[in-house]
Order: C-alpha cells, then sequence, then structure tokens
C-alpha cells in the first residue's frame, strides 16, 4: 500500500488491561483515512456540505496495540462505484524493524450532499485523483 499515516497512541486509548480498546482502533483508522483522501485528493473537502458517510466497517483484530507502541495506518482505495467505494485498512507497529499487523479490514463509504440531505455521486475529480494517486482505474 502506498499511503502510511504515523499514529499517535494515547494514554487515553488504553482500557483497563494496558492495550488500546478495540473501539479506538475505529479512530485510528479514521484519521489514516482523513490523511489518505486528504494526500490522494489534494485539496480540503467543505465535508460541511458534501462528505462521506460510512454505511459498513469491518475489522479484524490480530495483535494487540500498547502505549508505547509505534503505530501506523496503511490505507488504501480498492473499489469505487457510483455512489459508494471500500477501503482497504490496516493498522500496523513496527516492533525491532519488523511490521507486525494489529488490525486490517474495510470501509464502505458513500458520498453524501449535506445540503440536499441525500446521497451522491462520487464527484469525477475524485475519481480521477484516486485513480492517479493508486496507479489503478475502477
Amino acid at each position: 500500500m502506498k499511503h502510511i499515516t504515523p499514529i499517535p497512541v494515547r494514554f487515553r486509548d488504553l482500557d483497563s488491561l494496558g492495550h488500546v480498546n478495540n473501539a479506538v482502533f475505529v479512530t485510528y483508522v479514521e484519521m489514516g483515512r482523513i490523511d489518505y483522501f486528504n494526500e490522494a485528493i489534494g485539496k480540503r473537502n467543505n465535508w460541511h456540505e458534501f462528505g462521506t458517510l460510512i454505511a459498513h466497517t469491518s475489522i479484524d483484530y490480530i495483535t494487540p496495540i500498547f502505549l508505547h507502541d509505534e503505530v501506523y495506518c496503511h490505507v488504501e482505495t480498492t473499489r469505487m462505484g457510483t455512489k459508494s467505494f471500500d477501503v482497504y485498512f490496516e493498522l500496523f507497529k513496527n516492533v525491532d524493524g519488523k511490521d507486525i499487523i494489529c488490525a486490517k479490514g474495510k470501509n464502505v463509504l458513500v458520498c453524501y450532499d449535506n445540503v440536499k440531505q441525500q446521497t451522491a455521486n462520487i464527484p469525477d475529480d475524485w475519481k480521477v485523483k484516486v485513480e492517479e494517486y493508486e496507479g489503478k482505474k475502477y
């Protein structure tokens, strides 16, 4: 995967067992996904007018994340339809120079026009920019 976002682990992210709470993993993915879109699309979107909604999230938890782990999020677009697209992600940590996958999964995102309060087609410029960024056609 081309896109990698460093993820800071905060003390407040931990549960009573001392590892990052499973719900926080979704927040880490959100951070990676926003960073991905800023890089791939190359502009700041006015999310109050037009954006995306999460229609589905699936995640496989593989290895715990702890407070002092060096964590990263890989993100890539794997499918683009008319109104929705799939984003694959992996959260991993680097331990002694080795990448260890902590979680992986998929988000299905649907474009949404907040002004009209309805789903919308993926903007053509988003498709073009993501295809250029990823180096593939959808």
